[in-house]
C-alpha cells in the first residue's frame, strides 16, 4: 500500500477514534503525529460537505467526510466552528485539509484549508 494511503488511513482512524471518544484516542492521534514528523502539524484530509447552525447559537457546525476516497460508513463527522471566517470561500465538495481539537467534550475545527491539487 502506498505510504500516502497508509498515512491517510492512519490519520482517519485517529480522527474517528477521537470523535467517538474511544480510549486511547489521544495516543492514536499522537502516534500519527510522530509517524509523520515530530515537528510538523498534522492535517487530516477530507471533503467539506456542508455547514449548519444550531438555532439560537452563534457557532456553526462544519460537516466533513473523512478520507473521501475510502468506503468507510459514517465517515462524515461534525465539528463545531467557533470562527466562521475559517469556512469563508469553501464550497461543498471542496477537498480540504483540516485540524480539529477536543475542547470541552466537543470536536472543534481549529484550521481548514483547500487541499493542494
Amino acid at each position: 500500500m502506498p505510504a500516502t494511503t497508509t498515512s491517510t488511513l492512519r490519520s482517519a482512524a485517529a480522527v474517528l477514534a477521537l470523535a467517538c471518544g474511544l480510549p486511547g484516542a489521544a495516543s492514536a492521534q499522537a502516534a500519527t503525529a510522530v509517524v509523520a514528523d515530530p515537528a510538523a502539524t498534522v492535517y487530516t484530509q477530507g471533503e467539506y460537505r456542508a455547514v449548519s447552525q444550531e438555532p439560537g447559537s452563534r457557532d456553526s457546525f462544519a460537516h466533513i467526510k473523512v478520507a473521501p476516497g475510502v468506503k468507510i460508513p459514517f465517515s462524515t463527522l461534525t465539528y463545531r466552528v467557533r470562527d466562521a471566517a475559517l469556512l469563508k470561500g469553501l464550497q461543498p465538495g471542496t477537498r480540504v485539509e483540516f485540524r480539529a481539537e477536543r475542547v470541552e467534550g466537543e470536536n472543534v475545527l481549529v484550521a481548514i484549508r483547500p487541499r493542494p491539487q
